[in-house]
């Protein structure tokens, strides 16, 4: 296992070098000193050029801001024992379209969910939290729509009275581009959706929920993905498990205005049990220095790598 783990990031970084030459993001410099004068878009959705081409006034600058107003909406929905909501989103890996070194067949096979490294397979995200005994599996169901093969919902209660619910949706391995405009646009307060189970509980998802994720391969190495500017003035905690998330996927989050609570700084495994860690630590009302420590505990008691190395492949903040 760990033979094979090594092989694949071997392949990993040696993609990642020729991939990360050709797809060059503009830095945070750039973003802040960014004087191009033409006409403003009058539109909250950019494509890559449009985004390069915008009036500056129209793109909020990047600032440093803290979480402080996340913390209290969760203070206080759990001082009034409401539910907080997590969403995750997961293009399944997919040796054919994605920009990957391939892996075994049926773990990147993008419409195979049974055995997909990132949702079937032993460390996929449904097989994952389904193992786990005290989240509670409430609903799976198949082809949401031509984009997600399967959305699973899960629930736990936590120590300090936190009750979450958990969605998960699998996109199928060739719409990269439209999972990261779905959780880009959830960010931004675009896209949100309240999902209704059988028993009439109300699951708050997309830009709905208090915690939006992504896990899987880092789909903006390939290509771009629109920018979404913050359409609600609400901020939310975003997570992004995927090589080298934090230096690729920060502008498109100051966009959106939602806090980078945990991204990546290299190369890894973008398994289930970093996203549990995440989850549980963020419900106990955590920091991001605290949420950082135990993703990189999770990663090396997996891995075996060092504590240090795997705790420095994640970031927290800007």
């Amino acid at each position: 296992m760990k033979k094979h783990f090594l092989l694949y990031l071997i392949f990993l970084l040696f993609f990642s070098l020729t991939s990360c030459n050709a797809q060059k993001q503009k830095s945070l410099e750039e973003v802040k000193n960014d004087s191009v004068k033409t006409k403003s878009i009058d539109t909250t959705e950019f494509t890559q050029n449009e985004f390069e081409k915008v009036n500056t006034n129209k793109i909020p600058p990047y600032v440093e801001y803290g979480r402080d107003s996340i913390v209290r909406v969760l203070e206080n929905k759990i001082k009034n024992n409401e539910p907080l909501f997590v969403h995750i989103f997961v293009p399944l890996c997919d040796n054919e379209n994605q920009g990957i070194v391939p892996v075994n067949t049926s773990l990147g096979d993008g419409m195979n969910l049974r055995t997909n490294l990132y949702w079937g397979a032993g460390y996929g995200i449904k097989t994952h939290f389904k193992r786990l005994k005290e989240w509670q599996l409430l609903s799976s169901e198949l082809d949401i729509d031509s984009l997600v093969l399967e959305r699973v919902i899960f629930k736990k209660k936590y120590p300090n009275g936190a009750t979450v619910f958990l969605v998960a949706d699998a996109y199928r391995g060739d719409k990269m581009h439209e999972c990261l405009t779905n959780y880009f646009a959830s960010l931004a307060g675009k896209k949100k959706q309240t999902l209704q189970l059988e028993d009439n509980t109300k699951v708050k998802a997309f830009g709905e929920a208090d915690l939006i994720a992504f896990n899987g391969h880092n789909g903006l190495m390939d290509s771009y993905a629109a920018l979404f500017i913050n359409q609600d003035n609400r901020m939310r905690d975003a997570v992004s498990i995927a090589c080298s998330s934090h230096d690729f996927f920060k502008r498109h989050l100051n966009v959106a205005r939602a806090y980078p609570l945990l991204t990546t700084t290299n190369l890894l495994a973008p398994e289930a049990y970093g996203m549990e860690a995440v989850i549980d630590a963020w419900a106990m009302l955590e920091d991001g220095a605290s949420i950082r420590k135990k993703i990189g505990a999770m990663y090396h008691k997996i891995h075996n790598c060092g504590l240090k190395g795997a705790t420095n492949l994640f970031h927290t903040g800007w």
